[in-house]
C-alpha cells in the first residue's frame, strides 16, 4: 500500500498519519514537481488543499481511495472518481466543535477590536480602544450543518439570538438549538439584515460561490461583523476589500482565504478591521485525533479490501 500526503501545510497531520500507518509506504508530495507525476503506483491519496483532477485520477491507475484529513473535497473531481471507481472519503463531523470555538475566537478579536488593541498596547495607549459585547447581538449563521449547530449551541449560552438558514427546511431545529429563525438560501435577506455577526459554514459549490457579493454585503448592518470559516470563494474578494473601503460592514474575520497559502501583503490584510487565521479554525489536538482515527482507519480498510466509512458522491 502506497499512500502520498499532499500539500505543503498540516505537517503534524502528516506525521500522525505516517506514524500509525507504519506497515505501509507513507509519501510526502515533492511541491517542486507536478502531482500528476508522483502519482502512478499510488492507492491513497490525502489531498488537504491540493486539486485532485479528473486528469490526475485518471493517470492513478493503481489509485483505490482519496481521503481527505478534514472535511472539504471541493478540490476532487467526483465524478471522475466514481468512473474510476475509485472511494472519495472525507472525515465529517470531526472538527466541529473546533470550527465553533475558533468562530468564536473571531467574534471575540472583532468585537474587541483586536487589532487596533495590540497596536495601542505597542504604543502605550491605556483605555482604547472600546469594544462591543456579545451578549444581546444577532449571530446569523449561513449553513447549518455540524458546525453551524455547535457554534448556535454556545453563541445562546452568551446570551445572542441566533438567525440561521440551510438548504433544506427542518422546523424541529428551531426549537432544539433555541433559533429566533431557520431558513433556506432564499431567506438570506433576513440574515443580512438582521446579523449583528453573520458566520458562513456552508461548504463551496456552484451555488454558494460569490454567495456574498457586492448587493449583499451592501444590505448588512454598517455595524455588522462578517466571519468565514468555511471557503474563501463563498465571498466575492473584490466586493468584500469594497465594502471595507466604503465601510458597508464594520469589520471582517477569515480564517480561509482565495488563494492558499494567502499573501500577507494584500491590501485586504491591512485593514485593522480585518482579523486572520491561518487555516486552523477546524484544527486542534483533540479535533486531529479524531481525523487522524477515520482516515487510518480508512487506509487499514482499503488495505483489507473493504469499504471505506465517510464516503462522498
Amino acid at each position: 500500500m502506497k499512500i502520498l500526503f499532499c500539500g505543503s501545510g498540516w505537517k503534524t497531520a502528516a506525521e500522525r498519519v505516517r506514524k500509525r500507518v507504519s506497515p505501509f509506504e507513507f509519501r510526502m508530495q515533492d511541491m517542486a514537481r507536478p502531482l500528476i507525476e508522483q502519482i502512478a503506483d499510488v492507492n491513497v491519496i490525502i489531498p488537504t488543499m491540493e486539486k485532485i483532477t479528473g486528469e490526475i485520477i485518471r493517470s492513478a491507475t493503481e489509485l483505490k481511495l482519496i481521503q481527505q484529513f478534514g472535511v472539504g473535497l471541493e478540490g476532487v473531481d467526483l465524478k471522475t472518481a466514481e468512473e474510476c471507481n475509485v472511494y472519495v472519503a472525507n472525515a465529517a463531523g470531526t472538527n466541529s466543535v473546533t470550527v465553533a470555538e475558533s468562530t468564536l475566537l473571531l467574534m471575540l478579536a472583532l468585537s474587541r477590536r483586536f487589532k487596533e488593541s495590540q497596536s495601542a498596547f505597542n504604543k502605550g495607549i491605556l483605555g482604547h480602544p472600546i469594544g462591543c459585547e456579545l451578549m444581546g447581538k444577532n449571530l446569523g449563521i449561513i449553513g447549518f450543518g455540524n458546525t453551524g449547530r455547535e457554534l448556535a449551541k454556545r453563541a445562546y449560552c452568551m446570551g445572542m439570538k441566533i438567525y440561521a438558514i440551510k438548504r433544506t427546511s427542518e422546523p424541529d431545529l428551531i426549537r432544539k438549538y433555541n433559533l429566533e429563525f431557520l431558513g433556506t438560501p432564499q431567506d438570506l435577506k433576513i440574515l443580512l439584515r438582521e446579523s449583528d455577526f453573520l458566520s458562513i459554514h456552508t461548504p463551496l459549490t456552484n451555488e454558494t460561490q460569490h454567495l456574498i457579493s457586492e448587493v449583499e454585503l451592501k444590505q448588512m448592518k454598517r455595524t455588522a461583523f462578517l466571519i468565514n470559516v468555511s471557503r474563501g470563494p463563498v465571498i466575492d474578494k473584490a466586493a468584500l476589500l469594497k465594502a471595507l473601503q466604503k465601510k458597508w460592514i464594520a469589520a471582517v474575520g477569515l480564517d480561509v482565504y482565495w488563494e492558499e497559502p494567502a499573501n500577507p501583503n494584500d491590501p485586504l490584510f491591512q485593514f485593522e478591521n480585518v482579523v486572520t487565521l491561518p487555516h486552523i479554525a477546524g484544527s486542534s489536538n483533540e479535533s486531529q485525533d479524531r481525523i487522524e482515527e477515520v482516515v487510518v482507519s480508512n487506509i487499514f480498510r482499503i488495505a483489507r479490501g473493504e469499504k471505506p466509512i465517510h464516503l462522498r458522491t
